[in-house]
């Protein structure tokens, strides 16, 4: 297969236009690059196989591929008109509602359990433990000083005067007296007992030698040495026997047994292994390797490399269908937003230009705006007149409450700061004292110019 001559392939793919020559070379011919040798050869299979895959599979793709199409736009629309303004909404509502309501429900207040009353309490009882390690530790100060003291006077100076007083001198005297003892014994030892022991030593030495190392070394000599030489020679002998016994009796007969009856049969065992070795491996060979490599040369490998190329040439026909489905479906598509727009996007921007938008900025600018502007001033002149009502109403109670019980004291004002804000209590929800980095919604001091 690979011997065939080479063909052109078929593709559904249009090749590039060739460049066009620069300036100054149109009289030059272009001579087309030639291919390289090592490019592969492409046999009949594949070039019969490749057109009606391709058009089979692009049958097959182009249904899917505008499917597909479809729904991308169809998610795409889904995305950008429910699921991004429902998330929004959902983050709006997070943010506005249910997270100050959990911050007030289940953060608050363990953090008010915490600030209130943990914090207060563990900080007493630091403080407590505190002021109890210190009294304990002046206590063990005190107590170990008082200790030392008593050691260092009742027990240390007795001892160190009966160390130097008493015991000192009694170990001197004591030491010089064990030194004459030494010097008396030493004399005595040496001029009583060293002399009469050496006489002693010596007639003792001749004793033994005249009773004791002269008959041992005639016994040696003439008794012992003579027995032990025959018995010598009597186990010699008796090896040689042994040993006679043990050639002609168990080895040569060993041998002969070994060269002529063992070696010939073995020879004979590894002759008929070997001859049925020889036969099953001509069995194995002719009867099982030449048959199943000639399936596998003649049989299984065409019809792999033929599988191969098929299987190639779908997979390559699949995604060049799917390119091509992708190009025809773009221009469906394409030809359908153009359509919907011509009749359904274009009147209706019209309609909106020059209907609705007119309608609707004329009923804003003569309808909407001045009555806006009407209410407005109603609700401000209603409050202004509410404002005097009430001021009225505190006057007379006022001047009621001082002809009734009289003028009060008033009492120390303090001056505000003077950037305008009024810090709140100490504790109280409203304080801008909070703890930084925590959840919900963070509120300021109070501002006087604005109350």
């Amino acid at each position: 297969m690979s011997n065939a001559p080479a063909h052109a392939p078929v593709s559904l793919v249009k090749d590039a236009p060739a460049p066009a020559p620069a300036n100054g070379e149109t009289d030059r011919q272009v001579v087309p690059p030639t291919p390289a040798a090592d490019a592969p050869v492409e046999g009949y299979l594949a070039i019969a196989v490749r057109v009606p895959v391709r058009i089979v599979t692009l049958l097959l793709i182009l249904p899917v591929r505008m499917i597909w199409d479809a729904l991308t736009v169809c998610g795409r629309a889904l995305k950008r008109t429910v699921w991004v303004p429902f998330a929004r909404a959902v983050s709006r509502v997070w943010h506005a509602v249910l997270a100050p309501v959990l911050y007030a429900l289940f953060i608050w207040p363990w953090l008010a359990l915490w600030r209130h009353l943990l914090a207060p309490v563990g900080r007493a009882v630091a403080w407590l433990a505190g002021a109890v390690g210190h009294g304990l530790a002046a206590g063990a100060r005190g107590i170990g000083a008082a200790l030392a003291w008593l050691g260092r006077t009742l027990i240390l100076t007795p001892l160190s005067w009966i160390y130097g007083r008493l015991l000192t001198p009694l170990g001197h005297g004591m030491l010089a007296a064990l030194r004459g003892v030494r010097a008396g014994l030493a004399w005595l030892g040496r001029y009583v007992l060293v002399v009469p022991g050496r006489a002693i030593g010596t007639a003792v030495l001749w004793a033994a030698r005249l009773l004791v190392a002269e008959p041992a070394a005639f016994l040696y000599r003439w008794v012992l040495t003579p027995l032990g030489r025959g018995i010598v020679a009597g186990v010699r002998g008796l090896r040689a026997g042994l040993a006679w016994l043990w050639r002609y009796g168990a080895v040569v007969p060993c041998g002969f047994f070994y060269r002529w009856v063992l070696t010939p049969l073995g020879h004979g065992v590894v002759a008929g292994v070997r001859g049925l070795g020889a036969g099953l491996a001509w069995l194995w060979r002719y009867g099982v390797a030449l048959p199943c490599g000639f399936v596998h040369r003649w049989v299984l490998a065409p019809a792999g490399r033929a599988v191969a190329v098929i299987a190639k040439e779908i997979a390559e026909a699949f995604g060049h269908a799917w390119r091509v489905a992708g190009y025809v479906s773009r221009a469906v598509f394409r030809f359908l937003g153009a359509l919907l727009r011509f009749l359904i996007a274009d009147p209706a921007v019209w309609v909106w230009q020059h209907a609705v938008r007119p309608l609707g900025r004329g009923l804003r600018d003569g309808i909407w705006r001045p009555a806006a502007r009407v209410v407005r001033e109603v609700r401000r002149t209603a409050r202004a007149a509410l404002v005097t009502a009430r001021a009225s109403v505190r006057e007379t109670r006022a001047e009621l409450r001082r002809a009734l019980f009289g003028a009060p004291s008033e009492p120390e004002r303090k001056p505000l700061p003077d950037s305008g804000r009024v810090p709140w209590v100490a504790g109280s929800p409203h304080n801008s004292a909070t703890t930084p980095n925590t959840f919900g919604p963070k509120r300021d001091d109070a501002d006087f110019r604005t109350l």
